[in-house]
């Protein structure tokens, strides 16, 4: 065996021992982390024994997750107090996404019993029920006509947050009528808003107050057709000697996430009240 041969090993050797690819050698190359200690005239790459225990550390330190750029700067620089810190804040990172997962785990199971219990709505349903306090973010929709191009960027932009977190709000995205709108032919739609659970992880978080609740479940509640309901619910009020107290919420509970067909939708519409003698 000659002296290279004992002293050195080639890159298709050194890409056996840890089962990598060569192309992953050439890849801390190129990006300065971790280089051949020879590299011949012809091109050939050559690493030293001892360059073994170097990449055991940096293929480690991947594993965990550490960026290309701390791994460089270790590699440079190692010493107990240095690894004791970057193990440290990588642990303090794995907090971070168990807490993430914990979180989304819980509003996915949220979201399967939603489903579940959507499943067994019945349609046109009127009650009366006590709700609890709940938080929502919302924003005003323009009072004059737009195209429906112009309607989507609105529903973009007020989606945005929840999209662009993390987080899965277990939550759909719902509208809202003012209480001065509700007997209108054709009530306009004032906000979309959407419920969240966390009201100290946004801005401008409102409150849907807690009390008695006038709820329909309807078909009837899908875009054009929620004022039929809404009809429907003034009348329910009415002979029940109750009076409006404040503005309605529609939540599509059956949506576009849940059928390609929309005679599908299932609505919820909430209007609060209190009683005339109260």
């Amino acid at each position: 065996m000659s002296d290279k041969a004992a002293s050195y090993f080639t890159i298709g050797e050194f890409a056996q021992l840890f089962g990598i690819s060569k192309q992953t050698l050439f890849y801390y190359e190129k990006n300065n982390i971790f280089s051949p200690e020879l590299i011949e005239t012809n091109g050939y790459r050559y690493y030293s024994l001892e360059q073994y225990f170097i990449f055991e550390i940096i293929i480690t330190l991947r594993k965990l997750g550490v960026s290309l750029k701390e791994i460089g700067e270790y590699v440079k620089n190692r010493n107990i107090d240095s690894l004791e810190n970057l193990l440290s804040y990588k642990a303090l990172e794995y907090d971070i996404q168990l807490e993430l997962l914990q979180r989304n785990k819980s509003n996915l199971l949220i979201k399967i019993e939603q489903l579940k219990q959507f499943k067994a709505l019945h349609n046109n349903c009127m009650t009366l029920e006590p709700c609890a306090e709940e938080y929502f973010v919302a924003d005003t929709l323009p009072a004059e006509p737009y195209s429906t191009k112009e309607q989507i960027k609105r529903i973009a932009a007020h989606n945005l947050p929840f999209a662009a977190s993390e987080i899965l709000n277990e939550y759909p995205m719902g509208y809202i009528v003012l209480q001065q709108d509700l007997s209108h032919p054709h009530p306009p739609i004032s906000c979309i808003f959407t419920r969240v659970s966390h009201p100290d992880e946004y801005v401008q978080v409102q409150v849907k107050p807690q009390g008695l609740y006038v709820k329909l479940i309807t078909a009837d509640g899908y875009h054009s057709q929620y004022a039929k309901a809404l009809q429907k619910m003034l009348a329910f009020i009415h002979r029940n000697d109750l009076k409006v107290k404040g503005d309605a919420y529609i939540n599509q509970l059956r949506n576009y996430w849940a059928t390609s067909d929309p005679a599908e939708y299932i609505t919820q519409i909430e209007i609060p009240v209190t009683y005339k003698n109260s």
